[in-house]
Parts: C-alpha cells; structure tokens; sequence
C-alpha cells in the first residue's frame, strides 16, 4: 500500500511520557520561539553535494526552516552565498540527448561562497559532516583564522568555521558549547547518520569505528550536556542507510564479483554497489565493492542497535533530568518510503521512491530534495504535537513538491542509474568529496576566499 502523504508520516512515536493541554499558535511560538538545532548535513540543509543558501535544494528549505515557517518563528541561520560550500551538483547534458549519462552530474562552479552575514548570531548550529564523537570537538576561532589566511585549511574546518566560529569570539566553540551559550527554548537534535553512513556507501559493513555501547555513551553525554539548557527536545534516530539512492541494486549489469584471492563470486540482481563506482572495474568489480544481502542485513543491524541506544538515552534523560523529548522514529518512516513509496497527491499520480531522482533523495544520492526536507519537517511536526500538544500545522508536501526541480525530473532514470554518474569524485564519499572541494578551492583562489577572510580579520584585529 503507497503512503499518502496526508496522513501521518511517523507511525511509530516511541518513548511518549504525556500528552500536554491542548495549545494554539500562540503556544506553539512560545515552545519554539527561540529553537535551536544541533545535528549534522541533513539538518544544516546540506544538498546536492552543496551547501548554499537557495539552490535546487538550499538551506532555506531545510527541515528546520520549514518548521519554524510552520510555527511562525524565527530561525536564522548561518546562510551560504552562492555559488555555494562547495557549489551544489547539477546535471548537465552535454550531448543534450535528454538521458542521464556518466559524468553528467557535475558541479556547476570553480569558485565556492562564504557566510551571507558573518556578524549574525546563528541558531541553526548543524555541522556537515558531524558525528556523535565530534559534536563535541571545539574549534580554536582565532588559531584557525591564521591557518586560513596561510592557504592550507582544511575544509571540514572551513566549513565549522564558517556555522559555528562566527561571529569570531575568543574561546574555542562546538555545537554544544553554542547550543549552551544560546538558551534555547527547544532544541531541534539529530545525529548518528555519519556514524554509519560509510558502511553503505563505503561498502564497509564492518567498519563502524564505535561499538553501539560506546556510541550509547556518546549519546548519553551529548543529550546530559543539551539537558544543562532545561530546553525540551525532539530528538530523531538513524535510518536504514542501505536505502539511500546512492546506491543501486546490481541488476544484469554485473553479476560476477572478484575475491581477494583471484576467484570469482556470483552477484544478485539486488546486490548493492556505490553510484560512483568506477567504471573501468566493470563488469566484475572487486567483491570488497558490493553489499549482498548478508551484508545489508549486518549494516541494518547495526543502525538498529544504535537506534536502541538512543531510545535508552532519551528514557534516562528525561527520567533523570526531567527533560521532556519528542522522539522522531525516522528509521520507520524511511523504511516506508523505500517500501511503499510516497503518494504525494493521494491519488496515485505522483508517487515518490528512495531511488535515483525518486523525488526524496537529491543528485549527490544521500541528502533530501526539498521535498524530502518537507518530509522530514513533518516528521518532527508530528512528534512535536503529539509529545507536547502542539498544533503546529504540517508542510503541504503536495506544494512543494510541485515546486521542486528533482521530483518528476525528465531525467530521472527508467531503471537503474548508470555507474559513474557523479564528475570527479573517484568514488569518495559526498562529504568527503565536498570537503577536498572546499579545501582546494581555498587554497587555489586565494583572492576569492582565504584573502577575503584575512581581510576580515585583520579589520578585527
């Protein structure tokens, strides 16, 4: 049965200790009227390989933005000036025969774009590329600041720098140290996804570098330490990352694999590979390069036992420092959309998938479209209501849908994406791609970025 997007988008809502008095508007902009998000990518309105502030996918369509839009509140956030941190991807169909073909998706610039407003105080504190661990990694501002005007960066650092170490201060900062500074009325918590996302990506079904109890107690110190705000939150979990569409099933396109040791393995049709594999390996890449089913079920044990940890971190937390959390069951709703798919309108006409230009996840295969985000937003919505008797109203899905570039693109391929799809990125992960993109651009237009901001100190200074 297909999901219609006019009911509920979370079935599942763990964890609810109560239901408050019912409340309007007016209620709603007291709970979230100073909101702030703490979480990674997704949250930060990362898409299409890019962060920037209006785009095909842009940070003013992000999950948190569209919420605050919903319970008519502010949330500023650290926008990106075009063309980008790094430039989004786009697809450009250089023999212009209208089909989807290798290396036809690619960024659209050599230049990349810096904070919109650096004296802007932020509350949108989501950092690409932030894992449970490095959530609380603070970043020295100021040393920084010299290795940026030196022209060698990195630019994961940059891009930190950039959401979290503007306004310059003069203490080292994190999302958490922000989070605290700013006394948030509620806080909007998702992170986890960067934990496990190379197992799938990566094809590394075991390389998690955490144990789910380490990662338990990474998880714990992260909610104690959002808990000394006494601010409520809605807290999401992982999903099945195997469902992203940056990966595709083998089909008939390969069908053998090669082991170390020179012999040879059958592959199935719904064996898993990265869209960036690299051509030249086909037709029987190496078996290190493909998930089969054993191996999706040991990735999608491992989310789930980190799911586990999370709601075991909620219920301590709110027991122990009577902090009231919404829990957002994200795992369920993306195993929905990758089984059932979104019916959009209600009646079959539009139906959104997890796959490639499916409508839910954007050209770098991994973060949502704007309607994904929509999705997302409601999701949170949802739990939000029915945990503290909100009556925030949900995103039209339906409307931004009809507005998004990526659903019902005339190049969304007819069955599965070519191999290669994505210029340039030698089968790297997207953030990691992005960030060597941040880094070298730092270092090759010096006048363009690592100038300007050495400008901007000095005037500091």
């Amino acid at each position: 049965m297909r999901h219609h997007s006019g009911i509920r988008l979370v079935a599942v809502v763990s964890l609810v200790l109560g239901v408050g008095a019912t409340a309007g508007p007016a209620d709603a902009a007291r709970l979230l009227r100073r909101t702030v998000v703490v979480g990674d990518s997704i949250l930060a309105g990362f898409g299409n390989g890019g962060l920037v502030a209006r785009g095909q996918t842009g940070q003013r369509d992000s999950a948190p933005a569209l919420i605050a839009r919903r319970a008519h509140v502010a949330l500023p956030q650290p926008l990106m000036s075009g063309p980008g941190l790094p430039p989004p991807y786009r697809i450009e169909d250089a023999n212009q025969n209208g089909v989807l073909e290798p290396d036809e998706v690619r960024r659209h610039s050599d230049d990349i774009g810096f904070r919109s407003d650096a004296d802007k105080k932020v509350r949108n504190l989501a950092v690409p590329g932030e894992s449970i661990s490095t959530v609380f990694e603070r970043l020295d501002t100021q040393g920084f600041a010299e290795e940026l005007v030196s022209g060698d960066p990195s630019g994961r650092d940059i891009m930190k720098f950039l959401i979290l170490g503007l306004p310059l201060q003069d203490d080292s900062v994190s999302q958490v140290s922000r989070a605290k500074e700013l006394a948030p009325s509620f806080l909007l918590v998702w992170l986890g996804n960067n934990d496990v996302l190379d197992l799938a990506t990566g094809t590394n079904p075991q390389g998690a570098e955490l144990t789910p109890a380490e990662f338990g107690v990474q998880y714990r110190r992260l909610l104690n330490a959002l808990a000394d705000t006494n601010a409520p939150m809605a807290v999401a979990n992982i999903p099945d990352v195997t469902n992203v569409a940056a990966l595709r099933r083998a089909g008939q396109q390969v069908t053998t694999c090669k082991r170390a040791d020179g012999t040879v393995s059958a592959v199935l049709p719904d064996d898993l590979l990265s869209i960036d594999l690299d051509r030249t390996l086909l037709p029987e890449p190496p078996c290190s390069d493909v998930l089969n089913a054993e191996e999706k079920l040991s990735i999608r044990g491992t989310v789930q036992a980190y799911n586990a940890e999370i709601a075991a971190a909620i219920a301590e937390v709110e027991v122990s420092r009577n902090v009231p959390i919404a829990s957002i069951d994200v795992f369920a709703a993306f195993d929905d959309y990758a089984a059932n798919g979104v019916d959009v309108r209600g009646d079959g006409s539009l139906v959104l998938t997890t796959s490639y230009l499916g409508g839910i996840f954007g050209l770098d295969g991994v973060h949502p479209t704007r309607t994904g985000q929509a999705l997302i937003a409601n999701a949170f919505i949802d739990a939000i209501n029915l945990r503290f008797g909100e009556v925030i109203p949900r995103v039209d899905v339906a409307r931004v849908a009809a507005r998004d570039p990526l659903v019902g693109n005339r190049f969304q391929p007819p069955g599965e994406v070519p191999f290669g799809i994505i210029a340039d990125e030698d089968g790297s992960d997207v953030l990691t791609a992005s960030f060597r993109e941040i880094g070298d651009d730092a270092g090759n237009i010096g006048s363009d970025l690592a100038d300007d901001v050495g400008d901007f100190f000095d005037d500091l200074f």
